[in-house]
């Protein structure tokens, strides 16, 4: 199933209906937004990062993961990143396994029409990809704006300002935001 990142982005609820969700695309800060917005909102799960380079080197770590019980936490939430086509038989794998408890997240780069992983995606109505493009200026005034909601003096100018100076780069302008929140 095909989802709009800032659909996602407004109602971070709609992810839970799915077991699996790919994230990709060239806007990392897209990707990070949601990763950061899944953490907060599962607080008590226990979250495993798992980058491509390790599923390479040991193409049972997803699969002993995934089986693994925890003792402290009844939820488990694993970020894959950096992934592509080369691990795709390992996630077909893991896909297979009952995943009761258990949501992973993949993030990836740039993908193409006929990359194997996103047509995996595209074509199971269990699973969700998640396309992640670069912003344009409209769609970051409607970030900072939504980012800085209730701070006093915002103006269009230092609106402008930071995106000027950020290369419309999402990751930029969320520690320029974190640095102005500093401040007050």
């Amino acid at each position: 199933m095909i989802l709009k990142s800032y659909i996602v982005e407004k109602n971070i609820e709609i992810l839970d209906q799915y077991n699996s969700i790919l994230l990709y695309g060239e806007n990392n800060g897209i990707k990070d937004d949601i990763k950061n917005n899944c953490r907060t909102k599962n607080k008590e799960s226990e979250i495993i990062n798992i980058f491509q380079d390790e599923l390479i080197k040991n193409k049972n770590i997803l699969i002993e993961n995934i089986q693994n019980e925890s003792l402290f936490n009844s939820n488990k939430i694993v970020f894959l990143h950096e992934i592509s086509d080369k691990v795709f038989n390992q996630l077909e794998e893991a896909l297979d396994c009952k995943l009761d408890n258990i949501k992973i997240f993949l993030f990836s780069g740039l993908l193409d029409k006929k990359s194997k992983l996103r047509s995996l995606f595209e074509k199971n109505d269990d699973l969700a990809i998640i396309p992640c493009y670069q912003d344009n200026e409209r769609t970051l005034i409607y970030y900072i704006r939504d980012r800085l909601k209730g701070y006093d003096g915002l103006t269009s100018e230092i609106t402008n300002l930071i995106i000027n100076n950020s290369g419309l780069d999402r990751k930029i302008i969320n520690s320029e935001i974190k640095k102005i929140k500093l401040f007050f």
